[in-house]
């Protein structure tokens, strides 16, 4: 399989796009993120405040309407990034992602967005 025919079929461009994002220290253990996501041909502003980055972007998603869950995770280093495969669930569909960063965080919020590219209805 091609670099691209991989990257089409695991990371697809869809109708999710994550246009910037942010990440703010909160009480505790939390942080607060704020996120500017395409959905389709409308833009959202959208924060949420979780346990880390990955669990505020999923609380996003399930805000938009394209939630998904993270069944199984897997990362690792390849040329100074770290990428993120992941096992995406949504109702009763699943699929298999991933996602490039330069950290763990950005990698899995990566594959995230591409899973629910795969999901999206």
């Amino acid at each position: 399989m091609t670099t691209q025919r991989f990257d089409e079929t695991y990371a697809p461009a869809g109708v999710i796009a994550l246009e910037a994002m942010s990440i703010e220290p909160d009480r505790g253990d939390t942080v607060t993120c704020r996120a500017r996501i395409n959905l389709g041909k409308r833009t959202h502003d959208v924060s949420a405040t979780a346990v880390g980055s990955i669990g505020a972007m999923t609380e996003m998603l399930y805000a938009l309407g394209a939630g998904v869950e993270i069944a199984a995770l897997c990362q690792h280093q390849d040329d100074g990034e770290v990428v993120t495969y992941l096992l995406c669930l949504r109702d009763t569909r699943q699929c298999w992602s991933y996602g490039r960063g330069r950290t763990g965080d950005e990698a899995t919020i990566n594959a995230l967005i591409a899973g629910a590219n795969q999901l999206a209805s």
